[in-house]
């Protein structure tokens, strides 16, 4: 579940003293030896001293930073490379002030868990009933990694693997040992902390590199540990400085002369010199090019993953990666003099800065404690109001419709997995800490967190606790990564990391439209496979062995509780899927292209796996609990959703019903014609009618129906069976494609009927509509831009109240169940009209001959063969002539007959159609084209 940026803190200020020399003292300074010197003054390092020696000797030091003007020629050509390598918070707008605080109601240890203020009475008690479990105490789902392994998963990772992979001692949790929380005040405290992006991170690392020190790629390690252990534990002080490069730089600077660290004190130095130098002064007069956004691939296979650098745009409209030379020029306003004349006054140069950004990120946790915080210590239960699946996503939904504008909402939630060894099984449940919980919900993200979430048993219940992967040193903040999951590229793109950890990602979500999410799954799970799973389960029993699979994974009571059969038999069978990509999505993953970002190796593939595959489970249980909150509704049918037609269904279809596709495509040519039927057929049950009369078609119209009737032999006689029905439409087909261009339309349409051998249609449920949920929260944190009137879609009937009730419509289990693995789509079913284009419903017959002018010729064909070979289950361009009304709702293709052979080929592999693949039909086809 996307668990978004906070905006909460509270308000501190610290003072800075100015590090910088006047001239007087500089030239006091001037001439002392560097070497000759003592480097204490006052019990401090004199770093001044040691800038002023180095610029006047820089003659005779072989360094190639011994000037001012070679250090900032360096950090220039690094920004430069930068700037088109490491992604950048290019924000509208700077923010430098701390987010206000969001205060919250502490739940005693006692009372972790409440349900939230509009969850029902039968919902709470399930919810409730959901945390008793018969693991026994002490048991975690904690798993740990050596060293070694995760170094490789690091290494071996991209995108973020969405399991946070910590180099930790196996946690063995006994009720002893679990200890006291840690205590506000004491071990910890919540404060408006900062952050830096990847590029300001990289820009920090570069401009202390001008020292000797800290120079060259073999002490990047230093230069790592002065941001880790120096500048951000300062920065965690700042309180409203904090958004200051060059006061946090100072205050960094006089820690090290009080440490006598040298180094420290004069890597200090040289980072305020350089935003300084090249943010504050523009290094020189400003050019004159206008700044723009160009977005920079995260991932190149990904370009949703983009995210903004620094560009500009030339006097000939072309954009590269901005220079630092090419300082940002000093904005201006307007000031009124007494008499009324306009002059222009400038404003704090600093507030331009935009290769040394610092930005808020609202309140984190910082430790406190003079001894620090060791290894596997129990932080704090991370608790907070409690909600069912169902009932979280409709909540979700209501704060879309209500906030459209709203890009990343302040959440707190996690959600809380119940262990697949539990008696009943897995199930899920949604914890929001935002008003209600503990410190522990205030942790802020990182890619390389120092804490973990931690699920476990106590006193027959589950909880979820907070617990440190390492030693935490005093002043250090206390992180976790939310291994969050996202279905969108806009949402993922918006939640851009201010971490600050050299093992950034970019983004503190995981976008599930990454290669991970989906390359097994494009494969083997497309839109015609998932239906397949549907159709087979609205027509095959549940067996005992069924059951047993379900029970193995942990799919059991709670996520099938009042489930129907056809419910239980597509669980089961999409749990098969699930199986099928735990084993085939490690080597999927390593043969992925490798880009900048590295490759996937055997221990990183192995592990992103995991993590794929825990959220498949998720997204399992919470489909089952949302179907089932629609089947549970009162008077609401359970009979499977998909009906499968009958052989008198299929021949009455395709040959002998009124309106058939054979009657309907000979009423189509009539219609080009100028002509029509004087009679329609009798009965479906007798066939066509034997006394058919045409009015105002011509000779040649008329040969050519004779023709097309002669396929089906006696024109009384009705098929046998579907595949006679099938095989007389083909023949059709065959006159039609001989009788000239204009009927190749009409030829293709049958071909696809004729070779069509599953049908199927749909039984429409019941609409259910929520009770309304609760989101004055929400409105609450909201800004004014968000809460504007606007008007109310018509799909709400013009009530905003109507906004916060969730309407499940007639066909919202055909497109819950078809998208399982997504869940913050608001109606899943809203697309299966354009997804079933061609792939489900084939073209109305009346098509074939309709839409003058439009071209279906030798290149159209052979484009729309070319889509089915690269992929079947993809919808028909709507640039085609054809139409997809379907009025007779029944549904079937040679594609999906296709996908139900490639997910089940012992039950749909048939000498039907002599056995052939949905490949060798489409080279048959390929054959009637010029």
């Amino acid at each position: 579940s996307p668990r978004l940026t906070r905006r909460v803190t509270s308000r501190r200020a610290h003072h800075h003293r100015d590090m910088d020399a006047d001239d007087g003292a500089d030239a006091r300074r001037r001439g002392r030896s560097a070497t000759a010197r003592d480097d204490r003054v006052d019990g401090g390092v004199d770093v001044e001293a040691n800038e002023v020696a180095d610029d006047v000797t820089a003659a005779r030091v072989a360094s190639p930073f011994a000037s001012h003007q070679a250090r900032m020629a360096h950090v220039r050509r690094e920004l430069t490379r930068l700037a088109s390598e490491e992604p950048y918070y290019d924000a509208k707008v700077w923010r430098r002030t701390p987010y206000d605080a969001t205060p919250y109601e502490i739940l005693e240890p006692s009372r972790a868990y409440v349900c939230a203020p509009d969850v029902d009475a039968e919902d709470a008690r399930a919810l409730l009933d959901r945390l008793r479990t018969s693991v026994a105490d002490g048991w975690t789902d904690f798993v740990a990694v050596d060293g070694a392994s995760a170094n490789a998963v690091t290494s071996g990772v991209k995108d973020g693997a969405p399991v946070a992979m910590q180099r930790v001692e196996p946690l063995s949790l006994t009720m002893d040992a679990l200890g006291e929380p840690l205590r506000v005040g004491v071990d910890v405290e919540e404060r408006p902390l900062w952050g830096i992006d990847c590029y300001t991170r990289e820009a920090i690392l570069s401009a202390i590199s001008v020292i000797d020190y800290y120079a060259g790629a073999e002490n990047r390690a230093r230069r790592v540990e002065y941001l880790q252990k120096r500048l951000l534990p300062t920065l965690h002080t700042m309180g409203e400085d904090g958004w200051d490069m060059v006061a946090v730089a100072r205050a960094v600077q006089a820690s090290a002369e009080a440490d006598g660290d040298v180094h420290a004190a004069r890597a200090s130095h040289a980072l305020a010199k350089a935003v300084e130098s090249i943010d504050d002064a523009g290094d020189g007069q400003p050019k004159t090019k206008s700044r723009s956004r160009k977005k920079a691939k995260v991932n190149p296979k990904d370009r949703d993953a983009a995210v903004d650098v620094p560009t500009t745009t030339s006097s000939d409209g072309t954009e590269d990666a901005v220079k630092v030379e090419d300082a940002v020029p000093v904005d201006v306003v307007n000031v009124a003099t007494d008499d009324a004349a306009l002059i222009q006054a400038p404003v704090d140069p600093r507030t331009n800065r935009a290769h040394f950004r610092i930005h808020p990120k609202g309140t984190g946790v910082v430790c406190v404690n003079k001894n620090g915080i060791k290894a596997r210590t129990f932080v704090h239960y991370y608790a907070g109001e409690i909600y069912s699946p169902w009932r979280w996503y409709e909540r979700q939904d209501a704060i879309k419709k209500c906030f459209p504008n709203m890009e990343l909402p302040s959440f707190f939630n996690i959600t809380l997995e119940r262990p697949e060894s539990d008696e009943r099984g897995r199930h899920t449940i949604f914890v929001e800490g935002m008003h209600k919980g503990s410190f522990a919900s205030r942790l802020s993200h990182s890619c390389e967190p120092n804490c973990q979430t931690v699920t476990f048993a106590k006193d027959g219940k589950l909880a979820l606790g907070m617990f440190t992967t390492r030693d935490i040193a005093y002043g250090e903040e206390m992180t976790w990564d939310y291994s969050c999951i996202t279905e969108s590229a806009e949402e993922y793109r918006n939640a851009f990391c201010l971490c600050s950890s050299p093992g950034c990602r970019g983004s503190f979500l995981t976008y599930s439209g990454s290669g991970a999410f989906t390359a097994v799954m494009k494969k083997k799970h497309g839109f015609l496979h998932r239906n397949a799973i549907l159709f087979k389960a609205c027509s095959s029993p549940v067996t005992q062995e069924d059951r047993d699979a379900l029970y193995s994974a942990g799919i059991r009571e709670c996520a099938l509780e009042n489930c129907p059969d056809w419910v239980v038999k597509w669980a089961v069978l999409t749990l098969e899927y699930i199986k099928l990509e735990e084993r085939e999505l490690p080597q999927a993953l390593i043969d992925l292209p490798s880009t900048n970002l590295g490759a996937y190796n055997e221990i990183g593939a192995k592990h992103e796996t995991i993590g794929v595959i825990a959220t498949r489970f998720t997204n399992l249980v919470v489909t089952l609990d949302k179907i089932r909150r629609v089947l549970s509704a009162p008077g609401q049918r359970r009979a499977p959703f998909f009906r499968i037609l009958s052989d008198d269904e299929i021949i009455d279809h395709l040959w002998s019903g009124n309106d058939s596709i054979f009657n309907r495509i000979v009423a189509a040519l009539l219609a080009s014609e100028g002509a029509r039927k004087h009679a329609k057929a009798s009965s479906s049950r007798e066939g066509a009618t034997s006394t058919v009369s045409l009015v105002g078609a011509d000779v040649a119209t008329k040969e050519l129906l004779q023709r097309m009737y002669a396929c089906g032999g006696t024109i009384e006689r009705r098929p046998s069976s579907p595949a006679e029905a099938r095989a007389r439409l083909l023949k059709v087909s065959e006159v039609l494609r001989l009788s000239g261009a204009k009927h190749a339309r009409a030829a293709d349409c049958l071909w696809f009927y004729g070779n069509t051998i599953n049908w199927f249609t749909y039984e429409k449920f019941e609409s259910v509509i929520s009770t309304p949920v609760d989101i004055a929260d929400v409105a609450a944190e909201c800004s004014a831009s968000l809460t504007t009137t606007r008007k109310v879609p018509q799909m709400f009937q013009g009530k905003k109240e109507n906004m916060l009730r969730k309407k499940y419509g007639t066909m919202y289990v055909w497109g819950q169940l078809v998208t399982w693995f997504k869940q913050t789509i608001y109606s899943p079913d809203a697309s299966l009209s354009a997804d079933r284009r061609g792939t489900l419903s084939l073209p109305d017959p009346e098509s074939a001959y309709g839409g003058a002018g439009v071209k279906y010729a030798a290149p159209e064909r052979r484009a729309l063969l070319k889509l089915l070979r690269n992929g079947f289950d993809v919808m028909w361009p709507t640039t085609t002539p054809w139409s997809f009304k379907n009025p007779s709702k029944s549904y079937g293709s040679p594609m999906f007959d296709e996908a139900l052979r490639q997910t089940y080929p012992n039950e749909y592999t048939s000498s039907a159609n002599d056995g052939k693949t949905l490949a060798e039909l489409l080279d048959e086809l390929q054959k009637f084209i010029a």
